[in-house]
């Protein structure tokens, strides 16, 4: 595996060779308009610390041998990863792309975090209270279910922000996959924002009920095999055990307004 020899970023080293291959790091994780010339400017360094932002609170806009950065940009976990765009939003009018090309935006990121919210401690994701036994709906971090009493064992005691970022991470990773591989049309950037936060709330695929992205009239419209009406089977998702939400309803309007506008803003 590649890797740097010498610092990159501000106050770096920032050999030619180093920075060339950060560079090249950074375009697979979301920065794909930043050229890969050997040269470490501002876009580089810009680029450097927006990345940083997705786990670290105070970004140095260093890459370093050995240290967190640089594991991150090499560790394969790319889908979790912030991708350079306007803080306003993608253009929904934008450059349409094979799915399985894409990753997920910065403001996505940022904006189901806000839906989710940080709990360090195990809570029910019905009712939001805090719990000390394990149920069927036990969820702790930014959404990560606790899907089994031996789980719930390793969180009773609750994590810290830094772990539920890691969760986080690791629990994208799927919702990504499923919307590249189910969805057969190309899309913008903020219809696959969208599908990604849709999938993360509703789940990929439930065979055995028939729930979950897959199973939605959602996808067979976008896909083009449904007449149906796009934002009426996408609030359909509003319910929880039976029970019409209203935090589900503005966690859909919230979504539709990134597939159609490209705004990411928490209703």
């Amino acid at each position: 595996m590649e890797t740097i020899e010498d610092s990159v970023g501000l106050r770096g080293a920032n050999r030619p060779q180093d920075v060339r291959l950060v560079q090249k790091l950074l375009n697979q994780n979301g920065f794909p308009q930043l050229q890969v010339d050997g040269i470490c400017g501002n876009n580089t360094t810009k680029a450097i610390i927006t990345y940083q932002k997705h786990f670290y609170h105070h970004p140095d806009g260093l890459v370093s041998p050995g240290k967190k950065t640089l594991t991150q940009l090499t560790s394969g976990q790319r889908s979790a990863l912030p991708r350079a765009h306007g803080s306003t939003g993608s253009n929904p009018k934008g450059a349409r792309k094979n799915p399985k090309t894409m990753y997920p935006s910065y403001q996505v990121l940022k904006l189901m975090m806000q839906y989710e919210q940080l709990h360090t401690l195990p809570y029910d994701d019905h009712s939001s209270s805090t719990i000390s036994n394990w149920t069927a709906g036990a969820t702790i971090g930014y959404g990560h279910w606790i899907s089994r009493q031996s789980e719930f064992d390793q969180f009773k005691d609750g994590i810290s922000e830094q772990a539920a970022e890691t969760l986080f991470s690791q629990d994208l990773k799927r919702f990504v996959d499923a919307v590249r591989n189910y969805v057969k049309v190309s899309l913008t950037q903020n219809e696959f924002d969208a599908l990604v936060m849709l999938a993360f709330n509703i789940g990929t695929r439930d065979n055995l009920n028939h729930k979950g992205l897959y199973y939605s009239t959602a996808l067979k419209v976008i896909n083009g095999e449904s007449p149906e009406d796009l934002d009426r089977a996408w609030m359909q998702f509003v319910y929880s055990r039976g029970v019409r939400m209203k935090g589900l309803v503005n966690r859909r309007k919230s979504e539709l307004n990134v597939y159609h506008k490209g705004i990411y803003i928490k209703l």
